[in-house]
């Protein structure tokens, strides 16, 4: 083998080598919100996780990461990609919507129902207007990086229990 392949080589392995571990730090380093603002431009939302009382810092505190909830595409990340090198994209960003399935992977419905039992009758994840036995869509209450709102029940329903400070209720013409 000559001198030139064998630096080749030895070159094109330490590349191998420093590229498997930069992308394992990279990987890691992305599970930690403050990697994310650096491109998204997601001051808000990075805010409410790390501090206040929104839902985000709950689950912040108990170790959940950004990846645990979003986990975007390839084409969603080469989408957003071409968003911020276009400028294409609203700020404040658009609050997302999520089904119950990806709540309901770390928060169990038979778990929720019993800890909200003591709400007797006006009990949201329990009620009767739930079909099938079926829970209501959880961001129709529940958001997690901006105020929750109390608006799915009381637009018909006074609610008798207290809630704290990470709740809203919105007027109609608001979100």
């Amino acid at each position: 083998m000559s001198k030139r392949r064998k630096y080749t080589l030895i070159g094109l392995l330490i590349a191998v080598i420093v590229g498997f571990v930069a992308f394992h730090q990279v990987q890691a380093a992305s599970h930690k919100a403050k990697f994310c603002i650096l491109c998204h431009n997601m001051q808000p939302e990075y805010d409410s996780f790390v501090k206040g009382n929104m839902l985000a810092k709950k689950h912040n505190d108990a170790n959940v990461t950004c990846h645990d909830c979003h986990v975007p595409t390839i084409p969603e990340q080469l989408n957003e990609v071409r968003m911020y090198l276009t400028g294409d994209f609203e700020m404040p960003a658009k609050q997302r919507g999520f089904k119950n399935e990806q709540c309901t992977e770390c928060h169990k419905v038979d778990d929720i129902r019993k800890k909200t039992a003591h709400y007797g009758l006006s009990n949201p994840h329990d009620g009767v207007h739930n079909k099938a036995n079926e829970m209501l869509e959880c961001q129709s209450c529940h958001a997690v990086h901006h105020p929750q709102k109390l608006n799915t029940c009381m637009s018909c329903h006074p609610i008798d229990w207290k809630v704290d400070s990470s709740w809203r209720m919105f007027l109609p013409n608001e979100k």
